[in-house]
Order: C-alpha cells, then sequence, then structure tokens
C-alpha cells in the first residue's frame, strides 16, 4: 500500500515554525546590542545594493539603510507586513514576499545586487547548495554572497529542532556547499566563544527546546566585553560561521 503524504500537517508543521521564528525574531529585537555585533562581524564585506535573504522584521535591514538600495526578501506574511510598516519612510527600502526557491525573478534579477546577505537563515533551508547558487546567481560581477550560520554539528539539539534547523555548520561543510554551488570561499571566521558553550548547556546538557529570554537578555548585556576579547583573540570555534564567496 502507498503511503499517504499528509499535506495539511506538512503545512501546518511549517506554519507553526514560520510563528516561532517570527516570535524569536521578536525577542532578538530586544537584543540589540548582541544584533548589532552579528552585524559588525560581516559589515566589511556588505556594500551596494543588497538583497537580505530572509529579512524578518528587519533587525538586520536597520543597518543597511546607508546603502544605495536595498531588497529584504521575506516569505512569511506577518513579518512581511510588520517590516514593511517598521521602514515604510525609507526610499531605498523595498520588501519582497518572495522565498529565496522563488529568485531570481522578474522582480528580483539575476545579477542585480553588489551583496547578497544570508543571517542565520541558511540552516532553515533542505537544499542549501541550491539556495547558494541561487544567490550567486543574483550577484553582479564581482559581488560577494555573505552568509552566517549556527556552527558545530556537536551543539545540535532540542534548540534547533524546535527552531527548524536542518544543520549546524562547520568551516569544511558549509565550504562543500559553497563549492558545490559554484561560489569560491574568500574569507571565513567562527564568532561568539561565550554562545557556544551557552547553547551547550541549554541544548545539549539540559535538552531545552528554548532559549531562556532571561539568560539572552544578560547575554546581550555581555557582548562588549565578548567583542573586545574576540578582537584580540581569535579561537577555532564558535557558535556562528561566517562565510563570505564570490562566483568561481
Amino acid at each position: 500500500m502507498t503511503a499517504c503524504i499528509d499535506v495539511a500537517s506538512i503545512n501546518l508543521a511549517r506554519e507553526e515554525s514560520f510563528w516561532e521564528n517570527h516570535t524569536r525574531l521578536a525577542l532578538l529585537k530586544e537584543l540589540d546590542t548582541y544584533t548589532r555585533w552579528l552585524y559588525e562581524r560581516v559589515r566589511p564585506f556588505v556594500a551596494g545594493d543588497v538583497c537580505e535573504v530572509g529579512c524578518g522584521t528587519g533587525n538586520i535591514i536597520e543597518f543597511l539603510l546607508n546603502q544605495p538600495r536595498v531588497v529584504g526578501l521575506e516569505p512569511f506574511p506577518p513579518s512581511l507586513k510588520e517590516v514593511r510598516q517598521r521602514f515604510f519612510q525609507h526610499r531605498n527600502v523595498q520588501f519582497l514576499g518572495y522565498s529565496l526557491g522563488d529568485c531570481p525573478n522578474e522582480a528580483v534579477p539575476a545579477a542585480s545586487f553588489d551583496t547578497v546577505l544570508c543571517m542565520n537563515v541558511l540552516e532553515h533551508i533542505e537544499d542549501d547548495v541550491d539556495s547558494l547558487r541561487r544567490m550567486g546567481s543574483m550577484c553582479r560581477a564581482g559581488g560577494r554572497v555573505v552568509i552566517l550560520v549556527p556552527a558545530h554539528r556537536a551543539l545540535y539539539g532540542g534548540l534547533d529542532r524546535t527552531a527548524g534547523h536542518f544543520r549546524r555548520y562547520n568551516r569544511k561543510s558549509l565550504s562543500q556547499a559553497f563549492i558545490g554551488a559554484g561560489l569560491r570561499v574568500t574569507d571565513s571566521y567562527y564568532m561568539n566563544v561565550v554562545g557556544f558553550f551557552g547553547w551547550f548547556w541549554f541544548s545539549r546538557v539540559l535538552g531545552r527546546t528554548e532559549l531562556p529570554a532571561k539568560s539572552a537578555r544578560f547575554f546581550n548585556r555581555l557582548v562588549p566585553f565578548l567583542d573586545a576579547f574576540e578582537r584580540v583573540i581569535k579561537l577555532p570555534f564558535g557558535q556562528s560561521l561566517v562565510m563570505v564567496g564570490e562566483q568561481a
């Protein structure tokens, strides 16, 4: 007997995942120091016309407003509505309700951006190689694909499953995905050493499925000290991995 696929259940699970991530973005809006730190670590590679893939409610977009043109892709309607309301007065910013799988297209043409930025989104997409290939195709000659993802498979646990993560990455696995997508890696580094241990404790040791808001807010206050430490001492691990690539 052929198994029957419950499409309604799949769609419901996807919708619940979207809502959970929408809720997390609301918390991240409070963690302004942490969010700015994430952006500052990728800022040297961001220039010109920028497309942010999976812009959510705009926590990173607010740091891109000085760029000549910014396009935010956000497929989840509540987040799209919120981000449009949040930045409606900025003429250089446009938000489109597309997923990466719909791009490039007439509204988001190929070879139309200097930077394609993807912050903590790639791990939510099952076919990451195809997604990276699409991002690369959206770049002009000499443009960059800038990725920030959760790092280290050993950290994968309840927090990741609840967030809808298919995987966590290390340098080797993400480099292989870049190469498979026709991208040449130009820079890569880990960041957030303290977050590595915090994630391991909550996700793997305690088996939590939600990061306690109180702990997240405390970590937000630690960021300036952590940033100063990581500027001096470079360690070969961290909670997150940044990778930059160009068309090979």
